[in-house]
């Protein structure tokens, strides 16, 4: 195993997306594209923002948000571990999900009024 599978990771410090946003897109679409498996662990918190040039607190939201989406499970100091999608479906929704963020950032959208977008949109599904 890599002993950095987000050796890949770049922040472009000249985009208005926002770090922690840049990463975890990032990490999103390796993750749907195979190139992050499941069960790889990933660097600890400190190695990310480390390794990033990121402030702790910046790499410890992108796990959460990641966790909180489910693409990856925190089991505490065994690591941050990449979950196995359960379909194509999750797939194709974490890419949209993904080109969303990057849209509403390039016309300063705010995530609050993002996901207000996607409730909407669901809401209208019915």
């Amino acid at each position: 195993m890599d002993s950095n599978p987000l050796a890949f990771i770049n922040v472009d410090s000249a985009d208005k997306m926002a770090p922690y946003l840049q990463v975890r897109q990032q990490i999103l679409v390796a993750i749907a594209k195979g190139k992050l498996k499941a069960g790889t662990k990933l660097p600890s918190v400190r190695a990310l923002a480390e390794q990033l040039g990121l402030a702790v607190n910046t790499a410890a939201k992108v796990y959460k948000e990641l966790e909180a989406s489910g693409a990856v499970v925190t089991r505490g100091r065994h690591g941050t571990i990449v979950q196995a999608a359960d379909d194509e479906g999750s797939i194709a929704v974490a890419d949209a999900a993904s080109e969303l963020a990057a849209v509403a950032t390039r016309w300063g959208i705010s995530e609050k009024a993002a996901i207000g977008y996607v409730r909407a949109a669901f809401s209208s599904q019915v």
